[in-house]
């Protein structure tokens, strides 16, 4: 077999190749032996398809400044942006979207003790904005208790009085009354919002102790079920109702900045890493479908629906130019590497 036939039949394997894995008999050759295929997979020990050190190298890889810039943040933005914008657009009710018995999970969460950590009930209600709040309420309190209670100027205490044993009327004495409900008010004011810049503090802290005192009692987790209801009775749109355009453009860039903060804490990659190889290391000779059958894992895949799905990324990538020439570099590699002059089998 000369020479120039080799070419000619090399030439030709390359052109096959190229149109036969791309055609439809390829897809449904690749749909037949899919399930087979995975079978396979299941059967590989995890140690011929997991290397630690090469999964560490390519998250260190992903973690790289231009990496984060030019993939990972623009992804992280972009899937949040899609479920904010599916949130807007779901009209169902919150619970309509959760699985048969999952508000009973819920409730049996919800009843747990300690369940709301007590640092984060102090930190909260220790807050300066909470403090203002305390302190209006507690000085409309006493402005009111002070108008409706106080028995010199109250309509039922000396002014009342005073009318009952003088028939005629108080001529001065009225006018002086007011005069000195003026003044005491005036002075009054400030008394009262300087006692409560230390005593609304004081007042806080003992709602600190109720709360964590009483954090786990029917009453509280009552309220825990309660707010749980009615988030569940509300439209998902509406839950995110106020978002608008600027929020949702924040929390995706916030999104963004966590996820790629992720990646770059080395301290984080680092535990992964060690995980990761630990994990690897303990079940490398086992089949890849008995590790995940430790964790509960046991895949029943719909293969028609898989094959569908796969296909056309499978089908594009043989078409790629730099596929082309891998497949085109092996079968020069077996044709050159015949003699020249070769015989064909008898």
């Amino acid at each position: 077999m000369s020479r120039a036939l080799l070419n000619e039949l090399k030439a030709r394997q390359i052109a096959f190749l190229e149109a036969r894995l791309v055609s439809e008999a390829a897809a449904r050759d690749f749909r037949e032996r899919l399930p087979a295929g995975f079978a396979a997979l299941l059967a590989t020990p995890l140690g011929a398809l997991a290397d630690a050190a090469a999964i560490a190298r390519a998250l260190d890889a992903l973690a790289a400044e231009e990496s984060l810039r030019r993939a990972v943040r623009p992804a992280a933005a972009a899937a949040l942006a899609a479920l904010i914008e599916a949130a807007r657009a779901e009209r169902r009710r919150a619970k309509e979207l959760m699985p048969e018995g999952a508000r009973a999970t819920i409730d049996r969460i919800l009843e747990q003790p300690k369940l709301v950590p007590e640092r984060l009930v102090r930190e909260v209600l220790e807050s300066a904005a909470l403090d203002a709040v305390m302190r209006d309420v507690l000085y409309d309190a006493l402005k009111e208790f002070s108008e409706k209670v106080n028995p010199f100027f109250a309509e039922w205490g000396l002014p009342a009085l005073l009318k009952r044993v003088s028939p005629f009327g108080l001529g001065g004495v009225g006018k002086t009354m007011g005069t000195m409900r003026g003044e005491f008010e005036r002075r009054l004011e400030p008394e009262i919002r300087r006692f409560l810049q230390g005593f609304s503090r004081t007042a806080m802290r003992q709602v600190q102790d109720i709360v964590v005192a009483k954090g786990d009692t029917p009453e509280f987790v009552g309220l825990r079920k309660h707010v749980a209801t009615w988030v569940l009775e509300q439209q998902v749109s509406e839950l995110i109702g106020q978002l608008d355009a600027k929020s949702s453009a924040l929390a995706e860039e916030l999104g963004a900045d966590v996820a790629a903060q992720v990646l770059r804490d080395r301290p984080v990659r680092q535990r992964l890493h060690e995980a990761t190889a630990v994990f690897v290391a303990a079940h490398a000779n086992e089949p890849l479908g008995e590790v995940l059958g430790r964790f509960g894992i046991k895949p029943a895949l719909d293969f028609d629906a898989l094959a569908a799905a796969l296909w056309p990324v499978v089908r594009s990538l043989c078409a790629t130019a730099p596929v082309r020439a891998w497949i085109a570099s092996m079968v020069e590699e077996f044709f050159d590497g015949l003699p020249d002059g070769i015989s064909p089998p008898a």
